[in-house]
């Protein structure tokens, strides 16, 4: 076993009368009330998400200000310049504003920094060329909300600054004209957990409303919004669940070109596109060029109407993340051999690491890498010039956030969420930030087991796997924060036939319980290869259940999250 499996509570709650008048699956029924579905309305907005339940724009604090500066602007015929941040959320948002107020005929240009050379979010070095190319508005996308200096520079320029953001506020806000965040202090929007293309949207829709356009006009963007919002990993309830349940279906049924040629690109073309699809496929060659070179080149591919331009664009993006990937392995390896040399950090509650010239484009990747493998939070710093760049990933028992606010006085600067956060710190501070840090976390980090958790949602046998079952599960997509796909977990199962390696370190097999026999894979299980091929061994799996799509046949397949020999006990 290489989970602490969690169980639910073992009395099932009461189950409301309506889930037998629609005819769920009991078990389907018992989880979605453990979400707290409960009433007969929450059920029916739950597996039927409706476009009329987007929450008003102007509901937003600033909305109307913010509003009639672009209509002005539009109106002036006044430079405009839309500032991004270099991640899918910001290049989604980016191409959300761009293409929209390009079609409304303004003169728009977008600009996202360079990640080695102009560093993250908004600078001056950022503000300055946007005054070369004479701009009076400037829009911020998934960034700008702690960028008050440089808010302030671009104002004794006499330019005005929209802000459209996510992230949380750090101490004052800017003075920017206009500062669009659902978590900003005195914001009464009814959701809060908007990624920043998400608030970018909502700017749209809210400008739409104003020129009395038909929706079709915003709701265009859907497809946009769905792959920032997924890839952002940001809750899937309440507003977003509707943003994504629809931008799938327009993605899946008339994807822009630019997405088509990424889905094509990436091998998908036979695959009905889903949040974990976009998670780890699509959003990672989105991503890559911003890690390694230029994410412009991604707006450029969202954007285009040329279904050969797409292509190339894909094909470049599709080359720039085989060697992130390299990087990306290289720099994984080199952090695990300092963990090893260094008994400090085997046993620090959070892994501080740093070294000189690690690529700015691949830290937050092996930060993820290295929280999941030790179970720990992980910060990487690249140092460069005196100055070390990090970027830090945790688990859901400790606020990296809230940390770096505690000790944001030994930093430059820092900001992000709960779970995920950037920030710089002159070098020669990185020892006593290290200390400093993991005393915070001795103090404040849940204590937990050494394993991470597993959360089982219900336990089933393999006949249980009827046509109800696989409908509800259907219905509860699309999965992600705040909605994940269910767990399961099967005792006293046996492998079926031969377990097959496939790719590097893949097992595809096939699983047998109470005369039932069902595909299974494993991915990343090569290590328990021996294991698995013990004959007369039965285990206790623990799964999700997923579609698969073989030479364009659906099947269903479990993917196995974790084992354990069974022994005759159930859990």
């Amino acid at each position: 076993m290489h989970y602490q499996w969690i169980y639910p509570e073992a009395e099932a709650p009461p189950l409301s009368p309506f889930y037998k008048e629609y005819n769920v699956d009991p078990v389907i029924a018992t989880i979605m009330t453990r979400r707290g579905i409960s009433r007969p309305g929450d059920f029916t907005t739950y597996i039927h998400p409706s476009l009329e339940n987007l929450h008003d724009p102007y509901a937003m604090r600033d909305m109307e200000k913010a509003v009639e500066r672009l209509v002005r602007a539009l109106e002036n015929g006044e430079n405009i310049l839309v500032y991004g941040d270099y991640d899918v959320d910001g290049v989604t948002g980016v191409s959300i504003l761009y293409q929209s107020l390009h079609h409304l005929g303004g003169k728009v240009y977008f600009f996202i920094p360079d990640r080695k050379n102009d560093g993250y979010g908004v600078t001056e070095k950022g503000i300055t060329r946007a005054l070369e190319l004479n701009v009076s508005l400037i829009i911020t996308v998934d960034c700008g909300i702690t960028a008050q200096k440089q808010i302030a520079y671009a104002r004794e320029q006499n330019v005005d600054v929209i802000v459209c953001d996510h992230h949380s506020p750090v101490g004052e806000p800017p003075e920017a004209f206009a500062i669009l965040n659902p978590k900003q202090n005195g914001c009464n929007y009814p959701f809060k957990e908007l990624a920043g293309c998400g608030v970018a949207f909502k700017y749209i829709q809210a400008l739409s409303q104003r020129l009395h356009l038909e929706d079709s006009f915003y709701l265009d963007t859907l497809d946009l919004v769905a792959l920032g919002t997924a890839a952002d990993i940001v809750d899937l309830s309440d507003e977003n669940r509707v943003l994504m349940y629809h931008g799938l279906k327009k993605i899946n049924r008339q994807p822009r070109e630019g997405i088509s040629a990424l889905i094509q690109i990436s091998g998908l073309s036979r695959q009905t596109i889903n949040v974990s699809l976009i998670v780890f496929i699509l959003a990672p060659r989105l991503n890559a060029v911003g890690r390694i070179s230029n994410a412009k080149k991604a707006v450029h591919l969202l954007t285009s109407s040329s279904p050969q331009q797409a292509k190339n664009i894909a094909q470049i993006l599709n080359s720039e993340n085989k060697k992130r990937r390299n990087i990306d392995e290289q720099t994984f390896q080199e952090a695990v051999a300092l963990i090893m040399e260094s008994e400090e950090l085997q046993n620090a509650p959070v892994l501080v690491l740093d070294k000189e010239d690690w690529h700015l484009g691949v830290i937050g990747i092996v930060a993820s890498r290295l929280q999941e493998k030790y179970n720990r939070p992980a910060i990487l710093i690249s140092n460069q010039n005196g100055l070390g760049k990090a970027s830090a990933r945790s688990t859901d028992k400790f606020n990296i956030f809230n940390a770096l606010q505690h000790l944001q006085e030994m930093l430059v600067s820092y900001g992000g969420h709960a779970c995920a956060a950037g920030m710089t710190i002159e070098t020669e501070k990185i020892e006593a930030f290290r200390q400093a840090i993991n005393k915070y976390a001795s103090d404040h980090m849940e204590t937990k087991s050494a394993l991470p958790e597993l959360h089982i949602d219900a336990m089933i046998d393999f006949p249980d796997l009827n046509g109800r079952l696989l409908h509800g599960l259907k219905d509860m997509e699309p999965y992600g924060p705040s909605n994940m796909r269910p767990v399961f977990q099967s005792s006293n199962v046996s492998v079926h036939g031969k377990v097959r390696v496939i790719g590097h370190n893949h097992l595809k097999f096939k699983l047998q319980q109470k005369g039932m026999v069902i595909d299974a894979i494993y991915f990343n299980g090569i290590k328990y290869l021996e294991q698995l091929e013990q004959v007369d061994k039965s285990f206790n799996f623990v799964y999700v259940i997923e579609e698969s799509n073989w030479q364009g046949q659906n099947t269903i397949q479990l993917r196995i999250k974790d084992f354990k020999e069974f022994d005759g006990d159930k859990s």
